[in-house]
């Protein structure tokens, strides 16, 4: 959620709690034609074959089949998907749904620079990435809520104010039609995954489908959800906030005179939170941290000097996480991807502001009906990278206590792992804390060593290790003890 910068040039990135990345803004060049928009929608519930074959990408560089354009999922909103059917030869590889921060951040990112299966090169070739999640399981990549990335809403009052009913609502009906022209992928376990804002976007969306599976009356497709995973996930502010003081001081990024000056921020945002006054609180701590809508310095940046949150390691973002704005605004790209002359990310600042009054708001109790339902049961997975400062893994674990599920007292009992991706490895990816039920949900929480906010960017192969032990079930245990 990196403050909008005066007197960048328009495809640089201003983000929303996912740094400068998440919102890059991207318009043809003058004279430029990239043609009319697809929308699947029109060929629905008769036509999906025509659907199908008229959204496959053929870009240059790439030869495995993708599809991607457009569903209607109300009359004024227009969502924009890119599926990639796994890389691997099984028939039953889980579908991985990736939803980018923000609020307004293009899911675009995600694809290009953390976890797809190519990023792009300085003059903006495609390079396989190696890591990719997308060699083993089915990835669709979302741009969530409309304002965000290629998706967009022709009525001005259009955009989601709320997540847990409007952007849930939307990502579902957008799933209805999805599996209507690849309903194959029903065979298939789904999982929601996420970062950053999509602690709101995730577990919402889990939650939704969840209530729309159980419902009798439902006339929708049941979606085959497994379970949810969401890194550095803005949960559960109330219980977050708190954290920062501590946090910051002992990153060694404030003094005692700072973080004092910290912790006046965090009680001012906590007790507004308590209030209901959501915009208040989203404006102090924005002043504090964020510097979206504070037209100055934020305060972070006046005691550290830095300009990236996201790793407390870097002074700025890395220049390569502005490349996919710049490949998405070629025209012969866009017509690649069925986009026409659609706007990339200009409309993300509505998005959030939109957003305000959501941003404060809890999603522990969306998270809770996930983990307290036993009929289905639901895998979790809940990770932060080491280095972040803007949802460091201190805030993370000072909400999890709170969260109260049959398999909580398990979960604060159980011992912490230490994870290697190779038993014989000298490196430790990470630490693990997990709980495996019999008749119920399970829970691991992981935090990955030398990762900042953009965990599978950061540590693109400790993030592939992780999702795989988490979809597979294989987990962390028994993991041989540190020498």
């Amino acid at each position: 959620m990196r403050a909008l910068v005066s007197c960048v040039f328009v495809l640089s990135v201003a983000s929303a709690m996912v740094v400068h990345h998440d919102r890059a803004a991207a318009k043809l060049p003058l004279g430029e034609d990239a043609g009319e928009a697809l929308v699947l929608s029109q060929f629905l519930p008769n036509d999906p074959h025509t659907a199908k074959a008229h959204s496959e990408v053929k870009l240059p560089g790439w030869n495995r089949t993708s599809y991607a354009g457009f569903f209607e999922t109300s009359e004024a909103k227009s969502m924009f998907f890119w599926f990639f059917p796994t890389q691997s030869a099984k028939k039953d590889a889980p579908l991985l749904i990736w939803l980018q921060g923000g609020p307004g951040g293009s899911s675009m990112f995600g694809l290009f620079a953390e976890m797809g299966p190519f990023g792009l090169s300085e003059d903006l070739k495609l390079v396989p990435r190696p890591e990719s999640w997308n060699t083993d399981y089915g990835m669709l990549f979302i741009d969530n809520p409309v304002g965000a990335g290629f998706s967009y809403t022709t009525d001005k009052d259009g955009y989601c104010h709320d997540t847990k009913n409007c952007a849930a609502s939307n990502m579902y009906s957008l799933l209805q039609q999805f599996y209507t022209v690849f309903p194959e992928q029903l065979e298939n376990q789904l999982y929601i995954t996420g970062e950053s804002y999509g602690g709101h976007y995730v577990p919402a969306l889990g939650a939704y489908i969840h209530k729309k599976n159980t419902e009798q009356s439902v006339g929708g497709r049941h979606i085959p959800l497994a379970g949810i995973a969401v890194g550095d996930g803005w949960i559960d502010p109330i219980n977050m906030v708190p954290a920062y003081p501590e946090m910051v001081y002992n990153f060694g990024m404030c003094d005692d005179n700072e973080k004092a000056k910290i912790q006046d921020y965090c009680d001012r945002t906590t007790a507004l939170i308590a209030k209901d006054d959501m915009a208040g609180a989203f404006g102090v701590w924005d002043e504090m941290l964020n510097g979206d809508i504070y037209p100055y310095h934020n305060y972070f940046h006046n005691i550290t000097g830095s300009n990236d949150y996201d790793n407390f390691l870097n002074t700025n973002a890395p220049a390569s996480f502005d490349y996919y704005a710049q490949y998405l605004n070629q025209p012969a790209i866009r017509q690649a991807l069925h986009v026409g002359n659609t706007p990339f990310g200009t409309n993300a600042s509505d998005c959030e502001m939109a957003l305000v009054s959501d941003f404060m708001v809890s999603y522990r109790p969306e998270l809770e009906v996930l983990l307290n339902s036993q009929e289905p049961f639901y895998n979790v997975l809940i990770y932060s990278g080491q280095l972040d400062v803007i949802i460091g893994a201190a805030l993370t674990e000072r909400f999890m206590p709170m969260t109260q599920w049959p398999g909580r007292d398990a979960y604060m009992a159980a011992p912490k792992s230490v994870w290697r991706l190779n038993p014989t490895d000298t490196e430790v990816a990470g630490y693990v804390r997990e709980v495996v039920q019999s008749n119920g949900a399970n829970l691991t929480y992981a935090i990955v060593r030398a990762a900042g906010h953009i965990v599978p960017g950061d540590q693109p192969a400790r993030a592939q290790d992780m999702i795989r032990r988490f979809v597979e079930h294989r987990g962390f245990k028994n993991l041989p003890n540190p020498t």
